[in-house]
């Protein structure tokens, strides 16, 4: 089959809406900290919004999963939360700013109550955006991905046009600020735009039925996924039966059809190549699984919680284009390093552990110039400055690497669907941990110091 290079755009178009709508907000965080009432511990309250709003994937899929009766048709919710993310998106525009009491303490609840509902779109692209690209040749999942890639790197080119929020002390040591080339609320609404054009493009796919035109893909005979635990080692072959996907389907069942697709094209192609050293299908078990496990949830903690919440401790003291360059390079880096497996893979389970050892080296590092505060590192701000950024874009790498290889083996043997599952669920325990224990120690323990803007002139 020749792939049409208007579908491709198109399915790139809608994989960059997946999760547009909060990488945006994280990009104006070096501003919305000047100018919000939380200030430096904003990252941590936004964080736990969106831990929170992870969890409504989270019931759906086992809601899905565990009673088969529970079907909703899958393209009209999601146009359904598409119009959502552009309604959220267009009224960040305009609330962004706004804060009021609650119990007596000023909140952007505004911008807390418009990020749960992008949150929620956005992680419930894992379980409903993929799964419909199970109706598409598989030569557009790559599209897919590289539309995953776009809603990171978007919002993060539009940040670099848009600059640092500078700022310059008067004689009462009082910040006198400059505005950035444009403005946050131009900012939102150039994603809302993208936003509308993501939704536009699913819409245009959709009613023209290019899902369909390759149904037979859909409809090739696969061995149904064993629904054991990977924990215990399944002999290849046994109780399997022929199956096909349904194009209805949603949550983890097509997520395996996606994957049963990708590994068959794979043994083909390895086939046709003479390619002696395949890998066992049942290389992942046991206590390699439990390991993976553990180190997903490990990564994702640090990744979605940890840095999250004190990035601006650890930049901050240094300049404010110090935390603009290290939140959006690092998210320019993490969507770059998500393409590297293709190039570079590694399934060395000890050389993975390295890997994540040298994260969490890395975290651990961030941590500590966030303890700093409001002193700096070696008592240099260009010392500081430079050490804080590498050490979030090194980190930003690592974690992403680690991401995908990790999702890339547990998704290998015969119980995909099931390990797909368990990955994801591990996802969310890592993150939810992570936000959840950094929360307390940021807003409740103090643990982290901000730092004046203008120092007292000492005399």
């Amino acid at each position: 089959m020749t792939c049409s290079k208007a579908t491709f755009i198109l399915v790139a178009l809608f994989g960059s809406s997946s999760w547009m709508g909060t990488n945006s907000v994280w990009m104006q965080l070096p501003l919305l900290t000047s100018d919000l009432p939380e200030q430096w511990s904003l990252p941590s309250y936004l964080a736990g919004v969106v831990q929170i709003a992870c969890i409504v994937p989270l019931i759906y899929t086992i809601l899905h999963k565990g009673f088969k009766s529970f079907t909703i048709p899958t393209p009209p919710l999601i146009i359904g939360l598409l119009v959502l993310a552009c309604c959220c998106q267009l009224g960040l525009c305009f609330f962004w700013n706004f804060s009021s009491d609650v119990l007596g303490v000023s909140r952007s609840w505004p911008l807390y109550a418009l990020l749960f509902g992008l949150a929620i779109v956005n992680a419930m692209s894992n379980v409903l955006f993929m799964p419909f690209m199970a109706q598409f040749h598989p030569a557009y999942l790559n599209a897919y991905f590289v539309g995953m890639g776009l809603s990171s790197l978007v919002p993060s080119v539009l940040s670099l046009a848009q600059g640092s929020s500078k700022y310059q002390c008067d004689e009462n040591d009082m910040a006198i600020r400059f505005p950035p080339n444009f403005s946050v609320s131009i900012f939102f609404f150039a994603i809302f735009c993208f936003t509308c054009v993501a939704l536009g493009a699913f819409l245009y796919l959709y009613q023209s039925g290019a899902h369909t035109h390759n149904s037979q893909y859909s409809k090739r005979d696969r061995k149904a996924p064993h629904e054991g635990t990977p924990l215990k080692h399944t002999v290849s072959g046994e109780n399997e039966e022929p199956s096909s996907i349904d194009l209805h389907e949603t949550g983890a069942p097509a997520i395996d059809g996606i994957v049963s697709e990708l590994d068959e094209t794979y043994r083909e192609r390895s086939s046709i190549c003479h390619d002696a050293d395949l890998h066992s299908v049942d290389y992942i078990v046991g206590a390699k699984f439990a390991f993976l496990l553990f180190t997903t949830a490990l990564v994702n903690a640090q990744m979605n919680g940890v840095i999250t919440s004190v990035q601006s401790y650890a930049t901050l003291p240094y300049s404010q284009a110090t935390y603009h360059f290290a939140v959006t390079l690092s998210n320019v880096v993490s969507p770059l390093s998500s393409f590297l497996p293709f190039f570079v893979s590694v399934r060395s389970i000890p050389v993975l552990g390295v890997l994540t050892a040298c994260s969490t080296v890395m975290t651990a590092f961030i941590v500590y110039l966030a303890s700093l505060s409001p002193n700096l590192i070696f008592n240099s701000q260009s010392i500081g400055s430079t050490l804080s950024i590498a050490g979030s874009l090194i980190a930003a790498g690592l974690h992403s690497y680690l991401r995908v290889v990790f999702a890339s083996l547990l998704r290998e043997g015969h119980q995909s669907e099931s390990r797909l599952f368990w990955c994801g669920v591990f996802i969310q325990i890592g993150s939810f941990i992570g936000s959840a224990v950094m929360f307390p120690l940021v807003n409740v323990v103090h643990l982290f110091t901000s730092a004046p803007q203008c120092k007292p002139t000492s005399f």
